[in-house]
Parts: C-alpha cells; sequence; structure tokens
C-alpha cells in the first residue's frame, strides 16, 4: 500500500504546482512525455514475430495507418498535432470520430518527446477522438460471448482534446491497455471503457470534462492505477461493473473525485465487488458542470470525496479524503439519493440498497464544512462519513474522521 500511496501523493504534488497569483489547472498537468506523467506507465512496446511497426509522422493520416495494419501490429505516431477527417462512430454511426480501430491486438502508440506531445485535435464536429471496437459490436451480448470481443488493444501516449463526446472510448474490448495518454477538455468523457474485461488503465491524465475523467462502465475485472484526474464533474467513475481495482490515483478539483453506482435499465445490472484503495481525493469542489440535465451526474453534490450508490460489497480502504466541501465517504441507497418515492423505486431493475460494503482504514478529514444542500437528499448535512442507513452488512472500521452523518450508528466490520 506504502508505494501506491506514495505515488498518489506524488501525483498530487505534480497537480497542485502553482505559482504565486493562485494554481492554474493547465500548468498543474504534466504533460505527456513528462515523468511525472506517465512512468507509472511506460512500458517497453513488445511484439510479435512478424509484426510490423507502422510510422506516422506530421502531415501523414493516423486512420490511414491504422486501416493498413494487421492484428498484432503497432502504429507509432511521431510528436506533433493531428486531426483526421474522421468516419462513423462504431457505435453511434449518425456521429464521426477521429480516429476508429477495428482490429484485434494493435498497439496505437503515441511517441511524444519532451515538450513535444502527440496531440489528436477535433477537426469539427467529431464526437470522439479514438474508438476502439469490433465491427458490429453489440453491448447486450458481448459481456457474455468473448466472440463479441475484440481481442487486445493498446492506445498511449497521446493527448485528446476537444471531442464533443469522448476523448478515448472502448466498446466490447478484452485485454485491453490505455497507458500515459492525457485527455483534456473533451464534452463529456476522457477515457471511457464500457462492456470490456481484463483492462488497464494506468498513468493517464483526465481534465476538463463535464461528466467522468476516466470512466469504467458495465466492465469487470480492470486495473485503474496511477491516474489524475482534475477539474471534470466526476473523477472516477466505476458504474455497474465487478473486480475493478481503482488504486493509488489522485483526484483533486473535481465536482466528485471517486463514484461507484449501480444505476438502473443498462445491459449490466450491478455492481459489486470492487476495490477503491489508497487513493488522494482532496478539495474536489468544482461547481456541477454535467451538460445533460436528465443526466444522473446532475444529481451529484459538488463537494464530494467518494460516493458509493447501490454498490454492493466495494471495499473503501486506506484513502486520504480531505476538504471536500460535501461529504468525505458516502454510501447511499439509490432511492434516497435521486429522491424517488417507495412506489417509483419499486419499478427499478436493480437492487436500490447498498448491501456488504467495507469502509476501512480511511483518513477522512474536513470534509462537509460548505454542503451542496441543493442535490444532497433533504435535511441531510455534509461530514467526514455519510450513511443513508439503507442495506445490510455495511460496516466501518479504523477510519480517521471527525464528523459522521447517520440515522444509526455506523456498524463496525467484524
Amino acid at each position: 500500500m506504502r508505494s501506491r500511496f506514495a505515488l498518489a501523493l506524488a501525483l498530487l504534488a505534480a497537480a497542485c504546482s502553482s505559482s504565486n497569483s493562485g494554481p492554474d489547472p493547465a500548468a498543474a498537468v504534466p504533460p505527456p512525455g513528462d515523468p511525472a506523467a506517465v512512468d507509472a506507465s511506460a512500458e517497453p512496446l513488445s511484439l510479435a514475430p512478424g509484426a510490423r511497426i507502422l510510422t506516422v509522422r506530421p502531415g501523414e493520416s493516423i486512420q490511414a495507418a491504422v486501416d493498413r495494419a494487421a492484428p498484432g501490429d503497432a502504429v507509432v505516431v511521431m510528436p506533433g498535432t493531428y486531426r483526421e477527417a474522421g468516419r462513423p462512430c462504431p457505435t453511434k454511426p449518425s456521429a464521426t470520430c477521429a480516429v476508429v480501430v477495428r482490429t484485434a491486438g494493435l498497439a496505437l502508440v503515441g511517441w511524444p518527446r519532451l515538450g513535444q506531445p502527440v496531440v489528436l485535435e477535433n477537426a469539427g464536429g467529431q464526437d470522439q477522438g479514438i474508438a476502439v471496437a469490433p465491427a458490429g459490436a453489440d453491448g447486450a451480448t458481448c459481456m457474455g460471448d468473448p466472440a463479441g470481443r475484440l481481442q487486445g488493444s493498446r492506445v498511449q501516449g497521446f493527448t485528446v482534446r476537444g471531442f464533443d463526446g469522448e476523448g478515448i472510448f472502448l466498446f466490447c474490448v478484452e485485454g485491453f491497455a490505455l497507458l500515459g495518454n492525457a485527455t483534456h477538455d473533451n464534452g463529456e468523457y476522457g477515457l471511457f471503457p464500457s462492456h470490456t474485461v481484463g483492462g488497464r488503465v494506468v498513468g493517464n491524465v483526465a481534465t476538463g470534462s463535464n461528466d467522468t475523467g476516466i470512466y469504467v462502465g458495465q466492465s469487470r475485472d480492470v486495473l485503474i492505477e496511477a491516474n489524475l484526474a482534475r477539474g471534470n464533474v466526476s473523477g472516477f467513475e466505476i458504474e455497474n461493473s465487478s473486480g475493478v481495482r481503482l488504486q493509488g490515483n489522485v483526484a483533486t478539483g473535481n465536482t466528485a473525485g471517486i463514484l461507484s453506482f449501480t444505476l438502473p435499465f443498462l445491459d449490466v445490472g450491478f455492481n459489486a465487488d470492487n476495490l477503491v484503495r489508497a487513493n488522494v481525493v482532496t478539495g474536489n469542489n468544482k461547481a456541477n458542470t454535467c451538460l445533460d440535465p436528465a443526466d444522473i451526474v446532475c444529481r451529484v453534490p459538488s463537494g464530494t470525496g467518494i460516493l458509493l450508490l447501490a454498490a454492493d460489497r466495494n471495499r473503501v480502504e486506506e484513502n486520504f479524503v480531505t476538504l471536500n466541501n460535501t461529504a468525505g465517504v458516502a454510501v447511499f441507497d439509490f432511492c434516497t439519493a435521486v429522491g424517488l418515492d417507495t412506489a417509483t423505486c419499486a419499478l427499478l431493475d436493480i437492487d436500490p440498497l447498498p448491501d456488504g460494503n467495507r469502509v476501512v482504514a480511511n483518513v477522512v478529514l474536513g470534509n462537509g464544512r460548505a454542503p451542496d444542500t441543493g442535490r444532497l437528499p433533504p435535511g441531510v448535512p455534509g461530514g467526514d462519513l455519510l450513511w443513508s442507513g439503507a442495506g445490510a452488512g455495511n460496516c466501518w472500521e479504523r477510519n480517521l474522521a471527525r464528523t459522521v452523518v447517520s440515522p444509526v450508528p455506523l456498524p463496525a466490520c467484524p
């Protein structure tokens, strides 16, 4: 744990660097190629015998090289700024994606040098920057059928900015790696793996998303480690997923630091057995700038540290959670959080209660001092540890906290 926590603190130090005039979020984010941003994800590019490396230089097309690549090849992109003509997005053909990858086992690698990033920019009207998905991807079936998943994908070393929807999007992919990328000012999400199995999200930076910086949804067995999320609505989100390990990350300056949710009416109907460990979650007090008022993220209070919503058997351990104006670590049932009456709650296709969660050995201090009461349930004040009182088998143990908000005493862990 110490090594993960030390790495998180180092990322926080980089994020909080400032001038005498106050912190500058843009200046605080290490550029791609800066060791503070990518050392945690530095890996040699290892290819199978017979695989090719296709090199892309400024003025050339990344998509053209991707189209020429065979399974197992690598497309290596040299420093420069790239704007692609785009093509229909895999999951939304009416929208345009800058680069679309449908080839199994392809490594798409930006090769930045110090001060010379590999930048993919929105050429105008493009929804996603890099989209990875198999032909005919079907979210309703691919989680249960390996044949419906693209096997192996690696995206590394890119700065992706200014897209209307997502910076880097993966759908129905197994065995993926997102390493050392930076996503800035994309409309909704920075990194967005959905319906994925067995992936790694390591050493990335995500800023300026109006939904989530680094998201993993309807997925299982994904590692999220040594990333920095700053200036998003949600820094990190685990949605309707299982076996996710979110550890050694930094969430600061977002509306909310870390969310672990079960949401209704999706292909995967539960959130269970996830680990949130050794993260630094501090000063997440940004105004909620969500784009779609109907989206659940619009209900997230500014000043939220870590929130478990209708999650089961999540473990929140050894995190440093401070100076979030509404809540440090909160455990809530879905219907209380969103204000549903009993009859409407009964119509959901999920279990709305949080069950079997463990909140253990966290430092949770200085939270809840100026709560976003407009988004909290009526009558609920801010604090370090919050529980709606609903659900079975939830427990709290050895947390360093001062203010507890709960209708009943917090149960101790056995």
